[in-house]
């Protein structure tokens, strides 16, 4: 039986909004190429994963709140795809981009300051799809580089362009959340959660 490590995190995402079609060509287009796609909905991650047990809940909550109350919404363009350097297809932000980045670096100060991953640039994102071979042992919760699946991924990248994706939202909420993520051999996480609180900004 493959080996399987579970722990518990803080996940802090927003979920984007998309229309009816936009949604659903998203949805069909992940439940084809995005391992995660049954663990997530469609998100933006602001942090990264970060371990429960290092880092009481109280605090933890109390930090992100005290930020985001310092913070207006702000409107997002959503548009344009990239590939990550651990191998994902990305959707990115054409409008957006720098108060998304602004809001991830407040985030880490203060308790979560000693958390920020300076060897990973931060870029504000959706992950659509991951192309890592199956067997390569790939981690989302410590990515690094594995082999590369060139041809899955050229013919995803002509599937994504062709949808055209457009969107428009406001960054208005975040949801934080307390969850048991469990990783293994396998490119899927299982994930339960525990508890989660919406905050406002």
């Amino acid at each position: 039986m493959a080996k399987r490590e579970s722990a518990m995190y803080y996940v802090l995402l927003y979920y984007p909004r998309f229309d009816g079609k936009t949604g659903e060509d998203i949805g069909a287009f992940r439940r084809k190429y995005d391992p995660f796609a049954d663990s997530w909905k469609p998100h933006m991650p602001f942090i990264f994963p970060v371990p429960c047990d290092e880092i009481e809940e109280e605090a933890f909550t109390e930090h992100v709140e005290t930020v985001l109350k310092r913070w207006k919404p702000f409107p997002i363009h959503i548009g344009g795809l990239a590939k990550s350097w651990d191998h994902l297809l990305l959707l990115l932000l054409r409008e957006g981009n720098e108060k998304a980045i602004a809001l991830h670096d407040e985030l880490y100060t203060g308790i979560l300051a000693p958390y920020l991953r300076r060897d990973i640039e931060y870029i504000p994102h959706i992950g659509i799809g991951l192309f890592v071979r199956k067997d390569a042992g790939y981690n989302a919760l410590d990515p690094k580089i594995v082999d590369f699946d060139a041809k899955l991924y050229s013919q995803a990248l002509k599937e994504a362009e062709s949808l055209k994706i457009d969107g428009f939202d406001t960054v208005d909420r975040l949801v934080l959340t307390k969850e048991i993520l469990k990783t293994g051999t396998t490119l899927h996480i299982d994930r339960t959660v525990v508890s989660s609180k919406e905050i406002k900004l």
